[in-house]
């Protein structure tokens, strides 16, 4: 296997470039962070199960990381939530009033404006589409 090193101007410009990342200050993973667009709020959101329901999302923002609440026939806390872009990503927790069992429920939502919609899916029910608006705008 040849290994030829880093032409001589390349080196030098490598150096240089981590050179003046560490004189600001700045990790040069920062270059590459990661981007993510305000999706907080309450959203009054309409699903389409078997029937239709209405659930209120409540998300709670802290640079790209999302918590909040799902409230419907129950209330779940919001886990495991990441925001790229403006999509979130999490996960909520789908109980049976019967036997108290849950079922982790994954939601992908975008936003838009006032406007919200997209996907929450699991093994049991399959992926289901749903809409909604921002409720406290």
């Amino acid at each position: 296997m040849n290994h030829s090193p880093l032409p001589s101007s390349r080196r030098v410009w490598l150096f240089r470039s981590i050179a003046l990342l560490a004189l600001v200050g700045l990790p040069p993973a920062t270059l590459q962070a990661q981007t993510c667009d305000d999706v907080s709020g309450t959203w009054t959101v309409d699903l389409t199960l078997p029937g239709t329901g209405t659930s209120t999302v409540t998300l709670v923002q802290d640079e790209c990381v999302v918590t909040g609440m799902v409230e419907g026939r129950n209330q779940t806390p919001v886990t495991d939530g990441t925001v790229e872009g403006a999509t979130a990503t999490f996960t909520a927790m789908a109980r049976n009033e019967a036997d108290g069992s849950g079922l982790a429920v994954e939601w992908v939502a975008t936003v838009d404006g006032d406007d919200i919609a997209g996907t929450l899916s699991s093994p049991l029910m399959g992926t289901l589409e749903f809409t909604g608006r921002r409720a406290d705008g």
